[in-house]
């Protein structure tokens, strides 16, 4: 079992400890201020009250930073007085501008960095002999502000990426579902379909012909074998073990168009195979599509066609295989849409290919497919 990442030390912390950390934190700095600053002033009563509010913005900052950047804000425009007042209130409202940077869109932190750059302003009043602390003051709150902003970008651009990814991950399971989806409706169709014609004419001859009754039922057993087979290696891709490789059965391919025809011929259809150019070289995906096309072609032949003859033909050009399967049945009117036509189109859609499936003129239905070889195969 995968061991779950552990998370940073200050995602762990509880609201309650961070309530508590603030606290401890502003008690320290209202003793810190007070017995350096505050203590100097000759209103004591109003730097008790001006370093408590600033000190109290400290753990206010966390989850008001806005009204946090306006209560030390207040305590700046004391700097006019006197000049502790702003070395007072200047980490506070620092603090505070970062919070409001990293927690409210643009536009709100743009407007409380401007309405906190009044702070230095008030610094050198009310005669402006004392600009000197405008500079320093206005770089330390920007350089907050350009922080907090900095860390919103960065959490902003993590949801976005966690987003993103998870997309992709639905994607590829929806991929892999469509996917596993098809194989399973063409492996089951198909083999369903022999098993059921076998069945059936088995049951209308095994008074009379036994022996006919019996090559029936060793076709069904056949066709079952074969599908469970393959079942067993498209349904391996499930498991969360590692699959036993006693088990793993080769995909299937145009090579394999014997043993379906043969099958199929069994069903009551004869198939007529050609086969032209150089197989060599086809990628297994591209290879098991075009397998899987003539499957779903004859199945339908079987299936609706009323019929007793078709003819495959393959030919292998060097950029493209091209399947075409035509039958003498009756044609398009009694064969709809469902999902063997559609996973047709999906299997040639994936290769960038073209899939034209209609009725022949004169009667019959006709699959022509042309499945395009990647760059890398054609020759």
């Amino acid at each position: 079992m995968p061991i779950e990442p552990r998370a940073p030390l200050w995602h762990r912390i509880s609201p309650v400890r961070w309530l508590l950390l603030d606290g401890l934190a502003a008690a320290a700095f209202e003793l810190f201020a007070f017995g350096i600053l505050g203590a100097r002033e000759s209103n004591p009563a109003l730097a008790v009250a001006a370093t408590a509010l600033a000190a109290a913005t400290v753990p206010a900052a966390r989850r008001w930073p806005l009204a946090a950047a306006a209560g030390a804000l207040a305590v700046f425009w004391l700097s006019p007085i006197s000049s502790r007042y702003a070395w007072i209130a200047l980490v506070p409202l620092a603090y505070a501008l970062l919070r409001c940077a990293e927690r409210h869109r643009p536009a709100v932190a743009a407007v409380a960095l401007a309405a906190a750059l009044t702070g230095p302003v008030a610094s050198a009043l009310p005669s402006l002999r004392r600009p000197g602390g405008i500079v320093p003051f206005a770089l330390v709150l920007a350089v907050a502000w350009t922080v907090g902003v900095a860390l919103r970008q960065r959490r902003r651009y993590g949801e976005e990426l966690v987003g993103h990814e998870g997309q992709r991950a639905a994607d590829r399971a929806a991929r892999e579902r469509a996917r596993i989806a098809r194989e399973l409706h063409d492996v089951v169709a198909h083999g369903m379909t022999v098993m059921t014609v076998q069945a059936t004419y088995g049951r209308l001859v095994v008074q009379d012909r036994p022996a006919e009754a019996a090559a029936a039922l060793v076709a069904i057993e056949t066709t079952g074998r074969q599908s469970l087979a393959e079942l067993r290696r498209l349904l391996g891709v499930l498991r969360t073990a590692e699959p036993d490789p006693a088990d793993d059965d080769p995909a299937p391919g145009l090579a394999d168009l014997p043993r379906l025809v043969a099958h199929t011929e069994r069903a009551g259809v004869r198939v007529d195979v050609a086969v032209t150019g150089d197989p060599a070289g086809l990628s297994p995906g591209l290879d098991l599509s075009a397998y899987r096309i003539v499957q779903e072609a004859l199945t339908n032949v079987v299936r609706h066609a009323g019929t007793g003859t078709a003819r495959v033909t393959v030919e292998h050009r060097p950029d493209a295989v091209v399947l075409d399967i035509v039958d003498g049945g009756r044609g398009g009117d009694v064969r709809q849409e469902g999902h063997g036509l559609t996973g047709m189109r999906e299997r040639v859609a994936l290769y960038g290919g073209t899939l034209m499936a209609g009725p022949v003129p004169g009667g019959g239905f006709r699959v022509h497919a042309t499945l395009p070889k990647p760059a890398d195969e054609a020759s």
